[in-house]
């Protein structure tokens, strides 16, 4: 009878053994990585995003059903604001104690110097699941006060230039998606706030014409960014920049996307004005990607009003002289 406990007790202590390391090996197994995690969630956000830029006029206009957040630095804020915005600079737009601020029960209209860094943060609130607007152009839309203003408009003859075009189409390539590790979690929105933060507290988040232009004729190859134009199907085939894939902005978080670009390699992204080509910027960095966006967006490299198809910044049909508060 002894034996036959003893034998018992034995085939119990190795099943057990054997339960637990079957349900260690299954833990590891189904433990999703930061990337498989946030994926799917930043897609959805993206691909949906029906009002990601708002003119000036429209929020001036209906003022009263938006909660507004500028971005900009303490100092210009005080300078001048749009009435009754609250100030986050955009390179903390993701701390929790800050995101406490934000009301998740009203559309919020973000603004900054001229478009590109109140992207980044509309960008971020997006994915983190507020209904959120960029003013298109930032400040600059809103009031023409220069002291208020503090970063220049853009300009025709210092920032647009005559940069080659082309239609040709480079040969497709397939790379392995990025391995990002932000944080320890399985939550999508802690990872989230964690590869947000790490983004705008440490990225630039443009890139000059002149720069790339450079960049990419210095005669070294191998420090050539990969770039991409989140410009329509349409009008990439118009002309885009030598080397350039397409690969329009709502449609940047998909996998079959994302295994076009190298996540070993910088990204530079354009669009037309310099704000969706911030969107993807800002997606393919939550991503694991090393990606930055060309200022002003095609308009930048090139005069071709047919390639640029749409206008750039006009100072006497976009900017306005709307109240400020101090």
């Amino acid at each position: 009878m002894r034996r036959y406990f003893t034998i018992l007790s034995l085939l119990v202590g190795l099943a057990f053994l054997f339960s637990c390391s079957s349900s260690t090996d299954n833990d590891d197994k189904e433990k999703k990585s930061n990337f498989e995690i946030i994926q799917p969630v930043v897609d959805e956000a993206i691909a949906n995003w029906s009002n990601p830029v708002t003119p000036a006029q429209t929020i001036h206009d209906g003022l009263n059903n938006y909660f507004v957040v500028s971005v900009r630095g303490a100092d210009d804020y005080a300078k001048g604001h749009v009435p009754g915005a609250i100030n986050i600079p955009w390179t903390t737009i993701a701390k929790e104690e800050n995101l406490a601020q934000i009301p998740t029960d009203k559309t919020v209209a973000v603004y900054c110097y001229t478009g590109h860094t109140g992207q980044i943060a509309a960008t971020v609130l997006k994915v983190l699941g507020y209904d959120v607007t960029n003013m298109k152009w930032g400040i600059m839309s809103w009031t023409k006060d220069q002291t208020v203003r503090a970063a220049a408009a853009f300009n025709e003859d210092t920032d647009a230039h005559d940069y080659p075009i082309t239609t040709e189409v480079p040969t497709a390539q397939t790379y392995d998606l990025p391995e990002p590790n932000f944080v320890d979690s399985e939550d999508a929105m802690t990872i989230l706030k964690a590869a947000a933060d790490q983004y705008v507290s440490t990225q630039a988040p443009v890139i000059l014409a002149q720069a790339l232009f450079d960049n990419l004729n210095d005669g070294n190859a191998s420090n050539d960014p990969q770039i991409i134009s989140v410009r329509s199907a349409d009008h990439y085939a118009i002309g885009h920049i030598p080397g350039a894939i397409n690969i329009p902005w709502q449609e940047i978080a998909k996998v079959e996307n994302l295994q076009k670009i190298d996540p070993n390699r910088e990204v530079v992204v354009y669009c037309y004005t310099g704000h969706t080509g911030q969107i993807a910027t800002t997606v393919l960095n939550l991503l694991g990607y090393n990606a930055i966006n060309l200022k002003w967006g095609i308009m930048s490299w090139t005069k071709d009003a047919n390639v640029r198809v749409l206008s750039p910044f006009n100072e006497n049909t976009d900017a306005n002289d709307f109240a400020l508060e101090k």
